[in-house]
């Protein structure tokens, strides 16, 4: 049996990726594990006629990105947290974190999501599913620590 030494940890900010992320804490605590967390910044096309530019909606999501990662790292200072904060399409950018970090599990947290986004775009677990290296955890949404 493979020990898991590295755990990378995808959060977007949602109630169930900071229970995801608290779930890999836990773990990382447990088995003496490395931990990142990577927040993928998506590519943003803004709206140009309002005056919403794409590069001030990537920046205002980076802020958001690095104060989450800095609230999770002030909960628990016990454990050295990495993180990174790309820009771009979150699949790419979770693989090329994998390839850079070579991590040994990969967490996120299931989202739910409304039946018709679900039909058109797909969710995020299922691209995972079939585009990653490592092993994949989904945290249940209602899952609760102890």
């Amino acid at each position: 049996m493979q020990m898991i030494h590295k755990i990378l940890v995808g959060i977007d900010g949602s109630d169930s990726a900071i229970n995801a992320a608290n779930y890999a804490i836990k773990l990382s605590k447990e088995m003496q594990a490395e931990l990142e967390i990577i927040y993928v910044i998506r590519f943003s096309i803004g709206n140009v006629d309002a005056g919403i530019l794409p590069v001030k909606i990537e920046e205002y999501e980076k802020e958001r990105a690095v104060e989450l990662v800095g609230k999770i790292k002030k909960q628990h200072p016990e454990i050295k947290i990495n993180d990174i904060e790309p820009i771009g399409l979150p699949i790419a950018e979770i693989n090329k974190a994998i390839d850079n970090w070579k991590p040994d599990l990969f967490i996120i947290g299931h989202h739910t999501q409304h039946f018709l986004e679900h039909l058109f775009i797909g969710s995020i677990e299922k691209k995972l599913l079939s585009n990653l290296k490592i092993p994949l955890l989904i945290v249940p949404e209602n899952y609760m620590l102890k």
